[in-house]
Order: C-alpha cells, then structure tokens, then sequence
C-alpha cells in the first residue's frame, strides 16, 4: 500500500516541531545566570517610564521600581498629556518616597511616529547618570534586579543589557491566552535564539543602556518612526560597535485582554516580526503548525497519525511545565488551554501575511520596510508606555 503524500507531508511537518520542542525544553532547562556580577558599583542609574493612561496594575509596577536596591537612582516619568491620569499614580509615589529622585516630565512636542520613543526623546534630557534603562509601564521587577541587570555592563564594549520577559495575567480567558503565548511561546523561542547566536536586539520591559552608546546610535531619534523600537534598539548599538547582552534576570509584565485587543496587540506584532524578520518570522511555523498537522493526520489513523499528534501534545505540556519550573511562574500550569492557543498562534500567523496594516493606540498605520510607521491617518498628541 502507497503512503499517501499528504500524510508524508503531515509527518515531515511533525517531526520539524518536534525537533523545536526538544531543543526548546533542553535550552529552557539550561538557562541560568549569564556574565559576571560587578566588583564595583556601577554608578548612578537613571530609568525611564513613558506612560499614557490608567493601565491596570500601573501603581504596582511603577513602586517595584522605587524600591530598587540601588543608588544613586533617578526614576523619569513621561506623558504628553498634563491632564493624564496615570499622574495621579506618580504624585502617589513621589508622596510615598519623599527621598527618592522621581521626576515627572510632562511634553506635547511629537518627534516621529512612534509616540512611545517621542516620549522617550522629551524624557530624555532630564536623565542625571550614564546609565540609562528605558522599561514600559506595565513591567514589574524584584529589588536585587538591577545587580544582575548591570553587570554585563562591566565590559566597557558592552553597550546594552536586555532582559527576556515573563507574563502574569489578570483573571479571564483572554488575559490569560496572551500570558500563555508570552510564556510558552514568546518566551521559550527566545530561549532557542539566544542560545544559538549572540543577541543584536532588545526587549521592551527592561533594557540598560549605556549613555555613551546611545548617543553613538544617534539617540531615541534614530528609533522615532520604527513600531519595533525595542529591537531596533538593540540593532542599532550593535551597528555602532557595541555589544548586545542578554541578563538572567527575568521581570514581569502584566497582560489584562479582550478578545479584541488580545487579537490586535497579537496580530500587530506578528506583522511587526514579519516585517524586521521575514526568514525568521516565516520558519516561526514550525512553532505552531499543530493544527495543519492535525488536518492532515488525521484521516489516516491507521497509519500511526493520532498517535504523532498525541506524542507532540506531551512535548508542549511537557515545554509548558518546563518554563514555569525555570522561571518560577506563579501562575497556575493550564495545559488544557495548550489546544486552543497553538490554534489561534496559528491563525494569526496566516493573517500576518494578509496585508502591512496596523492599529496602535487608536490609529492606523502601514508598516513600511524596516519596521518604519507610516501613519493612515492624522496622529494625535499622546504618548504610549509600550508595544
């Protein structure tokens, strides 16, 4: 009896995603501390935290910053809006930490498309010390991270310091379908990445720069129209003969979704991908390819293709358990929802290819070459915290 190609073609699909969820659990079961602590203390840092708006959990993750084991310690707060709530949260802090230097910065001037980085520009000028980290508004840190964070900066060739990222979602199916994918798919592909080339890029919850370095890139301004800012960050310092780190440390951000927004915060990241990645983005599939490999397997159970289908199951349960044992996720393990979130990662991987447009913070846009924002329609004057 001939093997049917589509079912040749379902098992050479399966055994491509296999392959990735075995080098993802081996990487993920062997991250650990990276570089040197610093013998020395670093300095004076300066942080950075455009905000816009009262996002959920805003005062947590702001006052896990002002208790940073670190000093001297600047904390910047922008908004473009004077009228904006989220500086309600920042009087708070400066009341409950009278000793600490937190400022606020508050300008409508917009520098480019990107109105988080035109933030960041206004921000920018009010920084004291030669390290800078830039983190968004909805990250959370532990006290001692800064000592882990820093001490890759001990090499005066490197320039940067990133961090990969966990999720803690807020109750409802859809928070946590966007946690899942930062954890178990965002995350654990990160893992592989890193472990297989040095890191030219960075992440958005929490990237140290040194001054020094940022301006040779040409400052926030070189970042001003891309949507990728964050990974095109990390580029950019490469590109000026710097190194690119990666830390152990590993802080939260906090996901609260809809349906609607989880789709269009998802899909507007996949095109961003697409766009500053192709190949990789592309290859991305192999990732999340369990519903094609179902549809083609299926038919055939005589053939062994339950069981292929079955076997990668246990590998993304056992992948799920893996990421939270590494990097203690208090969130409860939900691998019944493993089914239906490799569906919709699947879905809107399909839909990536649809078309370059976008919606962010209220406003279209066309992602052009590079990750550059074109704007559809007229910008309006506020500042984003993040991507």
């Amino acid at each position: 009896m001939s093997i049917p190609v589509i079912y040749l073609c379902g098992m050479a699909l399966a055994a491509a995603s296999a392959s990735y969820l075995l080098l993802a659990i081996w990487r993920v079961a062997r991250f650990g501390p990276r570089g040197v602590r610093p013998s020395a203390p670093m300095g004076g840092v300066t942080i950075l935290k455009p905000l816009c708006g009262l996002e959920p959990q805003l005062y947590d993750c702001l006052r896990s910053f002002c208790v940073i084991d670190h000093a001297p310690l600047q904390i910047v707060f922008g908004v473009a809006d004077p009228f904006d709530p989220a500086l309600d949260v920042v009087a708070r802090l400066k009341a409950e930490f009278p000793a600490l230097d937190l400022v606020s910065v508050i300008d409508r001037a917009v520098h480019g498309t990107n109105l988080k980085v035109s933030n960041l520009i206004n921000m920018y000028g009010a920084a004291r010390h030669d390290i800078v980290i830039v983190s968004d508004s909805d990250t959370a840190v532990t006290p001692d991270c800064l000592e882990v964070l820093l001490a890759p900066l001990a090499d005066r060739a490197t320039g940067a310091v990133t961090c990969l990222y966990k999720a803690a979602p807020a109750p409802g199916l859809a928070s946590m379908l966007g946690a899942l994918f930062v954890n178990d798919w965002f995350l654990a592909s990160a893992v592989v990445d890193a472990g297989m080339r040095d890191i030219a890029y960075c992440f958005g919850p929490v990237t140290a720069l040194r001054r020094e370095a940022l301006d040779a890139m040409g400052g926030f301004h070189a970042l001003s129209s891309h949507l990728a800012d964050d990974f095109m960050l990390g580029r950019l310092v490469a590109k000026a003969g710097y190194k690119v780190r990666l830390a152990s440390c590993v802080p939260d951000i906090s996901v609260v979704e809809t349906f609607s927004s989880l789709l269009a915060h998802e899909l507007r990241w996949a095109r961003t991908v697409r766009t500053v990645k192709p190949g990789e983005h592309f290859m991305s599939g192999v990732m999340e390819l369990l519903p094609l490999i179902a549809v083609l397997l299926l038919p055939y159970p005589a053939l062994g293709g339950w069981w292929v289908l079955a076997a990668l199951m246990l590998l993304r349960v056992a992948l799920h358990y893996a990421v939270r044992w590494r990097f203690a996720i208090a969130v409860p393990a939900r691998p019944w929802l493993l089914p239906l979130r490799e569906c919709l990662c699947f879905a809107i991987w399909l839909a990536s290819f649809r078309s370059y447009n976008v919606r962010w913070r209220d406003r279209s846009f066309v992602i052009a070459s590079g990750g550059r924002l074109v704007p559809r329609s007229i910008p309006s004057a506020s500042a984003s915290g993040g991507l």
